[in-house]
């Protein structure tokens, strides 16, 4: 009960919102970089950095409460209640605007990209991570009582954060644009949120399939297994490896339509 008690205190320690609010940061200041591509200023300089201040700080805010604010909204709660934390407000703003993409001499940016820092932070994150899929299944259990496809829609939106839009939002791109090559797909933080929550679906329904764990015994082993395919994915291309594994489901399952 201790230990319960303790990891599911651990997300809220100053130490873990430091790392998660400057994970989020430096992906979104990756993101941004790849989304303006080679274009450069005569100077030198990177158009990321032209960007209003007020636009990236709300950005960056909704990115870091994107799991929080869509979860509540599918349970019937006020949606913007995380926001009512000020002091983990400042927090993630001073981390945002000084930190990572206003910092001198870019330093700020320099530590979040090297090697240790991402092994570091990828741990604390996995862990938020579960105990956040963890935390959504249970809830829908006891708002929508125990339906399964709301505990599963519940516990990807609230694991995979504003990634579970990208689908939707790729498709309104395309569509106000007129063009017909929108491409669906879930990220893989969305299909690994997608798999915790049906684990933990099954440990709610005390399915066999979950050999007997409990709730506790549980988080542990997908904790372990969760961060050791975080680290995996830091040093090698896990994209392909998913894909092929996806194509042979589907092929098992409808051969004769995904033949090729």
């Amino acid at each position: 009960m201790n230990a319960r008690l303790i990891l599911r205190q651990l997300p809220n320690h100053l130490i873990f919102r430091i790392l998660h609010f400057s994970l989020i940061s430096q992906q979104l200041r990756e993101e941004l970089v790849v989304s303006a591509g080679s274009i450069r200023l005569k100077g030198g300089g990177n158009k990321v950095l032209e960007w209003q201040p007020f636009v990236l700080w709300l950005a960056n805010l909704l990115l870091n409460y994107a799991g929080d604010i869509l979860g509540n909204l599918l349970l019937g709660s006020l949606p913007l209640e995380p926001l009512c934390n000020t002091a983990d407000i400042l927090l993630s703003s001073l981390i945002c605007r000084y930190c990572i993409f206003y910092c001198p001499f870019d330093l700020g940016h320099f530590v979040t990209s090297t090697l240790a820092f991402r092994i570091l932070a990828t741990a604390m994150s996995t862990i938020s991570q579960v105990l956040l899929i963890d935390r959504g299944v249970h809830l829908a259990g006891q708002v929508y009582g125990n339906a399964p496809i709301p505990m599963l829609v519940v516990g990807t939106v609230m694991g995979s954060g504003a990634e579970v839009l990208k689908p939707m939002a790729s498709l309104l791109i395309n569509r106000c644009q007129h063009n017909q090559m929108a491409i669906l797909k879930l990220s893989n933080n969305s299909k690994l949120a997608l798999f915790l929550s049906l684990l933990f679906m099954l440990e709610i329904y005390k399915n066999p399939m979950i050999m007997g764990f409990t709730r506790h015994q549980l988080m542990v082993h997908i904790l372990v297994l969760t961060t050791a395919f975080k680290f995996l994915s830091l040093c090698y291309r896990t994209d392909h490896l998913i894909w092929l594994l996806e194509h042979q489901i589907l092929y098992t399952l409808f051969g004769e339509f995904s033949r090729d």
